[in-house]
């Protein structure tokens, strides 16, 4: 097969500034939509990667959450500023460099140039993948490591095989779907390793990330699959999600690979079918579909678990609809370049109108999901950045205090009064009287509070410095803190 090297894989400058600006519409169409966060969790990344920016710590979150995108964030918060535009700016360069990666793992799959830049800007176009391509979390980019690992996979070369291994293992710190794709990958290069015994190396390094994980779980939590029980319990605290048997729940994913993005499932079978029929096209991407095929086994098993996403459950199909715009992308170059004209105007056609019968039957295919609107939770924090407020205690009626913390800059020197958690008891209610308050501020250590405009009446003692129409900023002179707030 041609492109055996990464040199040879990687886009010339002109295809990587194509595929920048790609990219670059994507995210300004996402933003101009009014789109700005999928869930209060992008707030709450945000927030703990500014406080790594301020105390870095191996285990960023102390949660199940897993630690390289807060590595990576926290890092460039320490260097540009904890402001919320650093955020979403590192956001937008690593999915950018996604895409490009996307490009790469193409043309070791086996797409030509044209292939390749038709797969790439699929994967960047995608509804998706445009969305998430300007929020916190770690979705684009590790699609994109796992998408690449995996393409390895059709390559004999050593050095691309661990660079496979390491893309695997940096992905597998950051969502754990990435693991079962790991332990495949691992499992070929064991089996290649029979023949050409340095391929071997690529299969350790695939494993890292897993293992890395798994000794911290022991080391600090006592128990080296910690996570398992904790994304449980939460869903479970949340309340049961419906009365779906079973069999139900284990079709839920495939369902959702169908329905959440139709045009591109008919346009990637309608290519697939293509590139068997070329059979030599189709070789290098069977190891890929069986490794990826594993990610959606492990989903399927974890919604029986109550493993799986909380929301927008589909997301975390992103590494195989990436595949599929990468085959796709290979199968619409393959039919160009090999058709007559005729015939190559009604593959096209075909094509086109797979994809516009899939954008008029979204709507009624995905059920409706809403976004995390928080403008004026931001509002209230950027105010509170801007006028210079010490430590922050905020009160809000649900997850919103992470908006406030992240627009704020600081989670050390911030803290919501009830964390809103199913799993813990409510504390005390500060508004209950104004006495009340200042005992809930002086145990947290906070001279200023963001508070609901309906809780504001109660902080008599307390001096009005800005307000909107749902939150108001407050500084009281009873609550200085008593002692250093804990970080």
């Amino acid at each position: 097969m041609p492109h055996t090297r990464l040199r040879d894989a990687l886009p010339r400058a002109s295809d990587a500034a194509l595929l920048c600006a790609v990219r670059g519409v994507a995210s300004l169409a996402a933003y101009a939509s009014g789109f700005r966060a999928l869930s209060d969790d992008d707030y709450a990344r945000i927030a703990i990667a500014q406080r790594f920016a301020e105390l870095p710590s191996f285990d960023p979150s102390h949660t199940s959450w897993l630690p390289a995108p807060f590595w990576l964030y926290g890092a460039a918060l320490r260097v540009f500023g904890t402001d919320l535009v650093v955020a979403r700016a590192t956001a937008i360069a690593l999915s950018t460099l996604a895409t490009l990666l996307v490009y790469v793992a193409a043309r070791l799959l086996g797409a030509g140039r044209v292939g390749a830049l038709l797969g790439a800007s699929l994967a960047t176009l995608l509804p998706y993948s445009a969305r998430l391509g300007i929020t916190t979390v770690p979705e684009v980019p590790c699609s994109a490591l796992i998408l690449f690992g995996v393409a390895t996979l059709a390559r004999h070369d050593p050095k691309l095989r661990a660079l496979g291994g390491l893309s695997l293992s940096a992905a597998c710190l950051s969502r754990y779907e990435a693991w079962p794709v790991a332990a495949v990958f691992a499992a070929f290069g064991l089996y290649d390793a029979a023949k050409q015994r340095s391929l071997a190396a690529g299969s350790m390094l695939a494993l890292l990330g897993p293992a890395t994980w798994l000794l911290v779980g022991r080391a600090e939590h006592g128990d080296a699959v910690f996570f398992i029980a904790r994304v449980a319990n939460y869903r479970r605290a949340l309340g049961p999600a419906g009365n779906a048997s079973s069999a139900w729940q284990l079709l839920d994913y495939p369902g959702l690979l169908l329905r959440a993005e139709p045009e591109l499932c008919a346009l990637s079978f309608a290519l697939a079918a293509w590139l068997m029929y070329v059979r030599e096209e189709w070789l290098a991407y069977r190891r890929a579909l069986l490794a990826l095929l594993a990610l959606l086994a492990f989903l399927m098993l974890g919604s029986l678990r109550d493993g799986v996403p909380t929301h927008h459950a589909a997301r975390v199909l992103l590494p195989l609809w990436f595949f599929a715009c990468v085959m796709a992308g290979h199968g619409l170059a393959c039919v160009a370049a090999s058709s007559s004209g005729s015939a190559r105007v009604s593959v096209l056609a075909l094509a086109a109108g797979a994809t516009l019968g899939g954008w008029l039957t979204r709507p009624l295919l995905l059920p409706t999901e809403g976004f995390a609107e928080r403008q004026l939770e931001l509002a209230a924090g950027s105010a509170a950045k801007r006028l210079g407020a010490g430590a922050l205690a905020i009160d809000t009626p649900d997850y919103g205090y992470f908006a406030v913390q992240a627009a704020f800059g600081s989670a050390t020197r911030s803290a919501p009064l009830e964390d809103h958690d199913p799993r813990h008891a409510h504390p005390p209610d500060p508004f209950l009287n104004a006495e009340q308050l200042t005992r809930a501020l002086r145990q947290q250590g906070a001279r200023f509070l963001v508070a609901t405009t309906e809780h504001a009446a109660i902080a008599r003692d307390c001096s009005e410095l800005w307000r909107n129409s749902g939150f108001v900023l407050l500084e009281c002179a009873n609550g200085a803190a008593l002692v250093e707030p804990a970080p």
